[in-house]
């Protein structure tokens, strides 16, 4: 494990030396930089303009992992530089307390510009995101706390309903002293129609966000409204199986539809739910944007891995931190979690079964007409379990034990190639190399002891490091150019050398890998396209 250590050690040094504004003298951070020439990631604007990204919200694992090392050797000038960055932007937060965050806005570190694609308008966006929210409190915790309820601030659209927006407004006013002093309606209708798209991914960090502050200031009024907000997505579960839910709103109708299926703005929210218009006539009352449990597209952010994968995962992380005050979310998530293992997964083919949230299997059916859920004919297929979700049942298993959710596990573990954890055999010879994974295994050793997870552990930590590691730095292969500094890679080892030295509680845990950067970008041809840096950067191979 030295080796390895040394490598990590190195990787820190040389994103210290070389990757912090090399313009202005400021603590930030280029978000990745091209291995093979050494220059910072750039995205080129749809007017030719040409950015090097620092974006804060795709560097929290980055975060976590030097403040890691800093606890591992002992040398605090890792730490100290992710403490610099977070204090940079609190010194020039808005006038709420709000940080530039997200994926639609971020700073071009050569003029210290804030920008963003066009067509996002420069919004402020949490999706799946789950800040390190402990080394900021550490850095300033009045600043940390101003910025969550900013956060809440700008989401929120109507605490009556509780109405929100996945994209939030810079520069609202905010009165921090009183901000959670707002009635809580008890009577809120389950999947009420209203303005506004509720989906989990923005609850759920909304959630965390409260939750942890709660945690950290013992801000009790923080708790209640973290809950609160979680219960509307409870509450909106179909309520004989306990599926779902995406969202806990059904989409406010505002005018009236475009007939016309090449209309741009065809299949947007604004004409009533998009499920109900697209399968209703065949479905009825059950299709609901809110009980999709089905992803058509297969690079989209949503679908059920969504809620139990990034959610489940982050929820059950946040029960963890507030022990017995979790209680009540820890028990809503594991029985979401034993929900959909009974009804979409196949464990004979490690796959999830598309349905509604009423749990009848439409593998095999046709979408009957276009919409937002995409063309007409196109077959509904079962999709493989992705690692993240694999890794959200075992965590909520360690926390839960429940004994409905043990089998389900198992079976993703032997399918991964991680063996046959009914009888605790591991498969050591086993060529897996994600990090998730390894995340999955440590969480196992840390509750069971069994020192068969340490060695699959250490199994996995080889692997991942024989991939990634190229030219001093970390790449998704030898084969792709760019390193992006928030990837888990260097966290996941970091976590596997503290384990292995009884030291497991010094590595910050992972949350999630959410950053991103997304909108209008000129691709290398000269044409337009609607993406995402981790699609259309970070994936490049030489």
């Amino acid at each position: 494990m030295q080796d390895i250590l040394d490598y990590l050690t190195q990787y820190a040094d040389t994103i210290l030396e070389n990757y912090r504004d090399p313009y202005h003298g400021t603590p930030l951070f280029f978000d990745g930089c091209d291995t093979f020439t050494g220059k910072p990631v750039t995205w080129k604007n749809t007017d030719g303009s040409v950015w090097e990204p620092s974006n804060i919200a795709s560097q929290q694992n980055l975060f976590r992992f030097l403040s890691g090392l800093t606890a591992l050797t002992h040398e605090p000038k890792y730490k100290q530089a992710a403490k610099d960055a977070i204090n940079w932007h609190f010194d020039h937060a808005d006038s709420s307390g709000l940080i530039r965050w997200g994926g639609h806005s971020f700073l071009d570190l050569k003029t210290m510009n804030s920008v963003g694609p066009e067509n996002k308008n420069m919004v402020h966006e949490l999706k799946h995101h789950c800040p390190y929210y402990e080394l900021m409190h550490e850095t300033n915790p009045t600043a940390t706390s101003r910025m969550i309820k900013a956060i809440w601030n700008c989401h929120v659209t109507d605490w009556s309903s509780m109405e929100m927006s996945r994209h939030g407004r810079y520069g609202l006013a905010l009165n921090e002293a009183t901000f959670w002093d707002k009635p809580q309606s008890s009577n809120l209708e389950p999947l009420r129609e209203m303005k506004g798209l509720s989906f989990v991914n923005i609850g759920n960090d909304l959630v965390f966000s409260a939750g942890m502050l709660y945690k950290l200031d013992d801000d009790k009024k923080a708790l209640s409204w973290a809950e609160f907000l979680m219960s509307q997505y409870i509450n909106s579960r179909h309520p004989i199986t306990k599926l779902g839910c995406y969202q806990y709103n059904r989409p406010m109708q505002t005018g009236t539809p475009p007939e016309d299926e090449s209309h741009p703005q065809y299949t947007f929210s604004f004409w009533g739910d998009r499920a109900q218009r697209q399968f209703g006539p065949e479905y009825g009352d059950v299709a609901k944007e809110a009980w999709v449990l089905f992803k058509m597209d297969e690079e989209a952010l949503n679908g059920p891995e969504g809620i139990y994968g990034d959610c489940a995962l982050a929820q059950t992380l946040l029960a963890r931190e507030l022990g017995k005050d979790g209680k009540q979310l820890l028990d809503w998530t594991t029985e979401g979690l034993e929900a959909w293992a009974h009804y979409a997964y196949d464990a004979d083919t490690n796959e999830i079964k598309p349905m509604f949230a009423d749990g009848k299997d439409l593998t095999g059916q046709s979408i009957p007409r276009y919409g937002y859920y995409g063309k007409k004919g196109v077959e509904i297929i079962r999709r493989p379990v992705p690692v993240h979700v694999f890794l959200a049942y075992v965590t909520n298993w360690v926390e839960s034990r429940s004994e409905k959710l043990w089998p389900t596990l198992c079976a993703m573990a032997k399918h991964f190639e991680l063996g046959d954890w009914q009888n605790t055999k591991v498969k050591l010879d086993t060529q897996a190399d994600d990090a998730l994974l390894l995340f999955a295994v440590l969480e196992m050793h840390q509750a069971t002891k069994e020192s068969a997870y340490l060695e699959l552990a250490e199994q996995l930590g080889h692997n991942i490091f024989k991939r990634s590691a190229n030219r001093g730095l970390f790449t998704a292969s030898a084969e792709h150019i760019h390193c992006r500094f928030d990837d888990i890679e260097p966290l996941a080892l970091l976590s596997l050398i503290a384990a292995k030295q009884g030291k497991s509680e010094l590595v910050p845990v992972y949350r999630s890998r959410g950053g991103y950067i997304h909108g209008d970008m000129m691709m290398p041809d000269g044409s337009l396209k609607n993406t995402m840096d981790v699609k259309s950067i970070y994936s490049r191979t030489i």
